[in-house]
């Protein structure tokens, strides 16, 4: 997946989220701003925090794509 992809990826999981009622505020801001790195932690957090939400091929395929460490959110959630 090339970057504009993957910021694609990244925008529509963030919509989705908000669509479903989680406040993911502060990692919309991270977005916006271009923190990519930060928005996607925001996301995947909020994606081990609710299960089924959102799609887990796609989660995977983001965080794999970003090169993002996820072992302490594993842990933590």
């Amino acid at each position: 997946m090339d970057d504009k992809e993957a910021i694609d990826l990244l925008e529509k999981q963030i919509e989705f989220l908000v669509r479903s009622g989680i406040d993911i505020s502060m990692d919309q801001q991270f977005f916006w701003v271009g923190e990519y790195d930060l928005a996607l932690e925001g996301v995947y957090v909020a994606y081990k925090k609710h299960p089924g939400i959102l799609d887990t091929t796609e989660v995977t395929a983001l965080v794999e794509d970003f090169g993002i460490d996820t072992a302490e959110f594993d842990r933590r959630y």
